[in-house]
C-alpha cells in the first residue's frame, strides 16, 4: 500500500519530491533516452519547481518533454494559469529546448477543440497510434479539498472515460465558471509513476482515507488514479 510521507518544512517537502524526479529522470533517460514528465498546477509544486530550477540539480533538460496535467481556458499570461505558474516558478530559469515543452493549446481554440490538439500532440511526441495508451514517465498530480485531481472533478461523466487520453471538462460549481482541459484517468492511469504532492490538514485526512482504501471515498477521482507503475504520496503538513 502506497504511505503517506509528510512534511513539515517545505524545502524538505521539495528536496524529496526533487528526488523522485531525478530518479525519474535518470531511469527514463537510461532507458528510452528521455524523461517525459507532466506537472501539475495549483500552489503546492511551487516550492519543488523553484527548487528544481537550481543549477544544484543534474536535471538533463535537454532530455527532458514536459506536459501539463490540466490546463484552465484563460489565457497564458492569466493568474489562474498553470501554464504562467510554472513558466515563472521553472520554465524561465531553466535551457530548455522550447520544443520540449508541450503547453495545452487554449490561446485561440474552444476547450474541445484544444483537447483533441493536445492529444494529438501527445501521441505524436509518443509516436503512439489511436488505441494505444502512452505512458509518462512521470505525472505530478494534487488534491482538491472535494477529492479532484486535474480537472477530473467528482461526479463528473469523464471519470467513466475509456477512450479519449485528454477531454474537456465540464465547469466545476465549486467555483467560478472557468472551462477546463484535462488529462484522462487512462492516461493518467498508464503512467509508470505518479507522484501526488498535497498540503494542509484537511487534504492530509483525505489523502489517508484514499490511501487505506475508505470506501466512502473510493469513487473519488484521485482515489481512482491507481497507476500501472508506482504510485507516492509527499504531504507537507
Amino acid at each position: 500500500m502506497t504511505q503517506l510521507e509528510c512534511f513539515e518544512d517545505k524545502h524538505e517537502f521539495a528536496f524529496t519530491a526533487i528526488q523522485v524526479i531525478l530518479q525519474a529522470a535518470r531511469t527514463a533517460v537510461r532507458e528510452r533516452g528521455r524523461l517525459t514528465l507532466a506537472l501539475s498546477g495549483g500552489k503546492t509544486p511551487w516550492p519543488v519547481y523553484e527548487s528544481l530550477a537550481h543549477p544544484e540539480y543534474p536535471m538533463p533538460w535537454e532530455r527532458v518533454h514536459l506536459f501539463f496535467g490540466d490546463e484552465r481556458a484563460v489565457p497564458a499570461d492569466d493568474p489562474r494559469s498553470n501554464y504562467r505558474m510554472v513558466a515563472t516558478t521553472l520554465l524561465s530559469r531553466i535551457d530548455i529546448p522550447a520544443a520540449n515543452i508541450h503547453r495545452i493549446p487554449l490561446d485561440d481554440r474552444d476547450p474541445e477543440a484544444a483537447a483533441a490538439c493536445y492529444e494529438a500532440d501527445i501521441r505524436a511526441a509518443f509516436g503512439a497510434v489511436e488505441g494505444e495508451l502512452p505512458a509518462f514517465d512521470l505525472i505530478l498530480l494534487g488534491l482538491g479539498g472535494e477529492g479532484h485531481t486535474a480537472s477530473l472533478f467528482p461526479g463528473s461523466p469523464l471519470l467513466e472515460e475509456t477512450v479519449r487520453l485528454v477531454a474537456a471538462a465540464p465547469v466545476p460549481r465549486a467555483e467560478p465558471a472557468v472551462a477546463r482541459v484535462t488529462m484522462t484517468l487512462p492516461l493518467i492511469n498508464a503512467a509508470r509513476e505518479v507522484l501526488f504532492l498535497t498540503a494542509g490538514p484537511a487534504k492530509r485526512e483525505l489523502a489517508e482515507r484514499i490511501l487505506a482504501n475508505d470506501p466512502s471515498v473510493a469513487d473519488l477521482p484521485a482515489a481512482r488514479v491507481q497507476p500501472a507503475g508506482q504510485r507516492l504520496w509527499l504531504h507537507r503538513c
